[in-house]
């Protein structure tokens, strides 16, 4: 018993900190995208943050999902949660999130990518709360019943 209540918080707390990277990393690049829209940055600082959040993204992603995979069959949100990862992996392999050069200025091209990281922004908001709850009643679960080597 004890190493599942040591498991489930160490899990709890990874995840926490992996969907805090995930919400992080989706402002840096509507934060990227606003000040492109706004011009307070050239195009070359614009490729520069957005290709840095979205590798910190991709990075999250993938502790996100080895977090969640031991819970895949038995936790609503992890069969969510790895299906938003098989759809960013697969777009990024694909070159979705690529921008050209010559078209970085079009509204259409950076309000795909804009729609694109507000849905993943949605989707983080949401989870990081429920993260934070499961990470929190995982640490409770210590304080109030104690990990006792005799469990």
């Amino acid at each position: 018993m004890v190493f599942f209540t040591v498991f489930a918080t160490i899990d709890s707390l990874t995840l926490l900190f992996a969907m805090t990277g995930l919400v992080g990393s989706s402002m840096w690049s509507l934060k990227a995208i606003a000040d492109l829209e706004h011009d307070l940055i050239n195009s070359v600082e614009f490729f520069s943050r957005f290709k840095q959040a979205h590798t910190a993204e991709l990075g999250f992603l993938i502790l996100n999902l080895v977090s969640v995979l031991p819970f895949l069959l038995n936790w609503w949100l992890a069969p969510i949660q790895a299906a938003w990862v098989a759809i960013k992996c697969l777009r990024a392999l694909m070159g979705g999130h690529v921008i050209d050069e010559k078209d970085v200025f079009k509204p259409e091209v950076y309000n795909k990518q804009r729609r694109w990281q507000m849905a993943g922004f949605f989707l983080y908001l949401i989870s990081i709360f429920i993260y934070f709850a499961r990470a929190m009643a995982a640490i409770m679960d210590i304080h109030v019943h104690g990990i006792s080597p005799y469990d």
